[in-house]
Order: C-alpha cells, then sequence, then structure tokens
C-alpha cells in the first residue's frame, strides 16, 4: 500500500484566538462539568495499563458535556480542557464510522442562535497508530515506565520539528499519534472533504513545519499548498 500524503488537524490559529479572548472576558463561558468528566473517563481506564479511556467509546450512560459559548462566535471547531468539539456539519464532512471516531452530543446551556444551529458533538477519535521516527525528528526523547504493566516507552519532549516515519502508511483516514496522542494525522482526501464542506475554526498543517520560532508554515488549502510567515516582524 502506497504511503498517502497526511496532515495533522487542528484549531486554526486565528479562530483559536478570537475564542480564547472571548473566554478570558466571561470566565462562565466554556466547557462547566470538566471535572465530572474527567473522573468518569478515569474510571473507564482499563487496569491492565493497556487501554486508555481514550481509546475506548463511551458508554451510553456517561455524563454529558454541559458546554456555555460566547453569543457572536460559533465555530465548527474548537478546543476546551483538551476536550474537540465540533459541529454537525464538520460531523458530516469527516464521514467516519463510529469505530473510528465517537460522536458524542453536548449540552448547549449557553449560546446564541449560532451556536444552537450548530449541533456541537465532543469529537473523540479512537485509533492511534505510530507516526513518528523520534530519531530523526528535533525533539528530547525521555525513557518512561508505565506504573502498571512495568514496559517502557518513549516519550518526545521539547519538540522543536516533527519527521514522520518513512512509508507511513495510514491504516485509517484520521488517528491519533501514538507517540504523542493529542496529536491527529488525518488523510489529504479527509482535509480536502473539510475544506470543501468550508468548515471553520479546522486547519490542516505539514506534520514537518517547525514548532517554534520564526518559521514559514505550510498548509492545506482548496487550491493546494499555501505558506506564511510566523515570527516574523
Amino acid at each position: 500500500m502506497a504511503a498517502k500524503i497526511l496532515w495533522l488537524m487542528k484549531t486554526d490559529p486565528d479562530v483559536l484566538w478570537t475564542f480564547s479572548q472571548a473566554l478570558l472576558r466571561d470566565k462562565r463561558l466554556g466547557i462547566i462539568n470538566t471535572r465530572e468528566f474527567r473522573l468518569a473517563e478515569y474510571a473507564l481506564d482499563d487496569p491492565n495499563g493497556t487501554l486508555m479511556s481514550d481509546d475506548v467509546p463511551l458508554p451510553a450512560n456517561f455524563p454529558t458535556l454541559r458546554l456555555a459559548m460566547p453569543k457572536d462566535i460559533a465555530p465548527d471547531l474548537f478546543s476546551y480542557d483538551s476536550f474537540t468539539i465540533v459541529s454537525r456539519h464538520l460531523k458530516d464532512a469527516l464521514a467516519q464510522p463510529e469505530n473510528i471516531i465517537q460522536f458524542v452530543p453536548v449540552e448547549l446551556v449557553q449560546g446564541g442562535p449560532q451556536a444552537e444551529a450548530r449541533d456541537y458533538h465532543l469529537m473523540r477519535i479512537l485509533p492511534r497508530q505510530p507516526a513518528i521516527d523520534l530519531d530523526r525528528s528535533e525533539c528530547q526523547v525521555e525513557e518512561r515506565t508505565n506504573r502498571v504493566t512495568g514496559e517502557r516507552f518513549l516519550w518526545p519532549m521539547d519538540i522543536r520539528r516533527f519527521i514522520l516515519l518513512d512509508g507511513l502508511c495510514a491504516r485509517t483516514e484520521i488517528f491519533r499519534v501514538a507517540e504523542i496522542p493529542s496529536r491527529v494525522l488525518v488523510t489529504d482526501a479527509v482535509a480536502e472533504r473539510v475544506l470543501l464542506a468550508r468548515c471553520t475554526g479546522v486547519e490542516f498543517s505539514d506534520p514537518s513545519n517547525r514548532q517554534g520560532g520564526k518559521r514559514v508554515e505550510r498548509y492545506r488549502t482548496l487550491n493546494g499548498v499555501a505558506e506564511r510567515k510566523v515570527g516574523f516582524s
């Protein structure tokens, strides 16, 4: 199977800034029951240490996230407290089966008409796959031990630049990076569908972009790959 072009799926930086500023102005906004939800997630962790709550679907009786949104801001994707919240529009554009992404309805307790129309869901990407060449990436690597299983594993830190594994073939159209599960890779086909749907708040960046300092970032657009300068005066 030939390797496919992969992109890091992340929050659009301009939308992230606007949303963050709105939250700073009103401390009542955001997810208002994070602690309840996280405690329930912790109870799902595999006692053998082989599966974490992020790897398994939430059961039907799980607590519902409660979301308070600004009245004038409602992107199709945003993150809060490490939760990724997406609209039904983005959910439809991603077009993934339930065993790949679990979309869990969110209770909107505050927000304007635009937020109400979004029909927000918590997005939980279940698959994870090794993707990063830690030897060639620009990062520090620390060896750690799973406190339950005793298994040793490598943990990248101070990441300056990723290098993907040679010949990396995505087993699914979207997956979490096993080395850093907070990072999400998608195929070019997924990126194109989302861009064609004109979803807001989401960006597809080149995994090899530098992570800090002055840099030129590459990202996917409807017309191909674009570049922007970051950190230049």
